[in-house]
C-alpha cells in the first residue's frame, strides 16, 4: 500500500469497508481519532480519488434474481471499438458490472435477471453487439456468495465471517426498491438525504433500511477504491474442480472465506466452480497464496485460471 497511507488511514479504511455507512464519531472511537481528524481524512481520500464511491452489496435471491457472468475473449479489436462496446453494453438495465481484464479472459459482464428466459435474452443482446469480435465467451450463474471484509487493510487475520445462506424469495415494495437503488449509488448517503430522494420521510427510510439489513436482503455496505493509487491488484481466479467431493470443498470454501485478501467468495455453475477474489498489495504473495491452494487440495482442484482486473467500467450491482 501507498507509503502515504499511515496505520490510521489503514483502520479507518477497514471499518468503512466493513460498513460504509458508520458514522465518523464510531470511527473514531474505533481508531482512536476525533471525529474532525477522521471526517479530514475520508474527505481526503475521496478528494484524492483513492475511495471512489461507497456500494450496496446486495442478496439477490432474497429479490428472486440471477446473477450471472459473461466472460468474454476479443479477436482483433481495437481500443477504440473495445471502448465504444462498453459504452454500448452499460446501457443495458440489467448489466450491472463490466470490468476490463488481462489473462484468460478480456472482459467481464455481470448482470441480473427476474428468470432463465431473461438470461439467455440478455446474453444474446451482450453477444449480438460485439458478434464480430468475440472469438469466446463463457458463463457462470451464482449460487452462493460471501462478501467479506477487507482484513489485509489492518494485516489482521480474518477469524470470522457471514455465511450466506440460500434463502426464499422477500416481498419487497416500490419503496423497498427505491431505497435500495438510491443506496446502490452511494451507500453512505444520509437517512435525510434518502429520505429526501425517495420523497418519504427519516423514520420511514430508517425502518426500511434496518429491515432489509435484518433480513439479509442487504449483506453489506462497502467501499469502492482506486486500487492504482493504492497500489492493489485485484484477481479474479476461476477454480476448476476435478472431484466434487462434499467434504473437501466446504474445507477449500471455508480456507477461502478465512483468508485476509479474499474479498468475494462465489460459488457457480459453469465451466469452473468457484470464482474466489483477492486483493493484494505484492503479487508475489498472491502467487504464493494460489499454488498453496494447489498443493492441498490436488486431490479436488484440476487447475486455476487467474485475470487482473485492470478497470471497471460500471460499478451499480442493483439496477431493479
Amino acid at each position: 500500500m501507498s507509503p502515504k497511507i499511515d496505520l490510521k488511514d489503514r483502520k479507518i479504511l477497514f471499518e468503512l469497508d466493513k460498513n460504509a455507512r458508520i458514522s465518523y464519531a464510531q470511527i473514531g472511537k474505533k481508531v482512536g481519532l476525533s471525529t474532525e481528524v477522521v471526517h479530514y481524512r475520508i474527505k481526503r481520500f475521496e478528494e484524492k480519488g483513492i475511495i471512489t464511491n461507497y456500494h450496496t452489496s446486495i442478496n439477490f435471491c432474497k429479490l428472486g434474481l440471477t446473477h450471472f457472468k459473461i466472460c468474454l475473449k476479443f479477436n482483433g479489436i481495437d481500443l477504440k471499438t473495445e471502448e465504444n462496446y462498453y459504452k454500448k453494453i452499460k446501457q443495458i438495465s440489467e448489466v450491472i458490472w463490466i470490468a476490463k481484464c488481462r489473462g484468460e479472459w478480456d472482459c467481464i459482464i455481470s448482470c441480473t435477471v427476474n428468470n432463465l428466459y431473461g438470461l439467455d435474452k440478455i446474453k444474446d443482446t451482450i453477444i449480438s453487439i460485439g458478434n464480430k469480435y468475440i472469438s469466446k465467451k463463457a458463463i457462470s450463474i451464482l449460487v452462493k456468495s460471501n462478501t467479506l471484509p477487507r482484513n489485509f487493510f489492518i494485516k489482521k487475520q480474518r477469524t470470522e465471517y457471514n455465511e450466506l445462506k440460500e434463502y426464499s424469495p422477500l416481498k419487497v415494495d416500490e419503496m423497498d426498491l427505491k431505497i435500495l437503488r438510491i443506496l446502490s449509488i452511494n451507500s453512505r448517503l444520509s437517512v435525510v438525504e434518502i429520505a429526501k430522494e425517495a420523497k418519504t420521510t427519516v423514520k420511514i427510510v430508517t425502518t426500511r433500511i434496518s429491515k432489509l439489513v435484518k433480513e439479509k436482503v442487504v449483506n453489506s455496505f462497502r467501499l469502492v477504491i482506486d486500487y492504482d493509487k493504492l497500489g492493489i491488484s485485484l484477481f479474479k481466479t476461476f477454480i476448476y474442480l476435478k472431484d466434487p467431493n462434499e467434504e473437501r470443498i466446504k474445507l477449500l470454501w471455508d480456507k477461502l472465506k478465512l483468508n485476509p485478501n479474499v474479498i468475494h467468495n462465489l460459488k457457480v455453475i459453469g465451466e469452473w466452480d468457484l470464482e474466489p477474489e483477492f486483493e493484494f498489495e505484492n503479487k508475489d504473495d498472491f502467487q504464493k497464496t494460489i499454488q498453496s491452494l494447489m498443493n492441498e487440495f490436488s486431490d479436488i482442484i484440476q487447475r486455476i485460471s487467474v485475470i487482473n482486473i485492470l478497470k471497471e467500467y460500471k460499478y451499480t450491482f442493483f439496477n431493479k
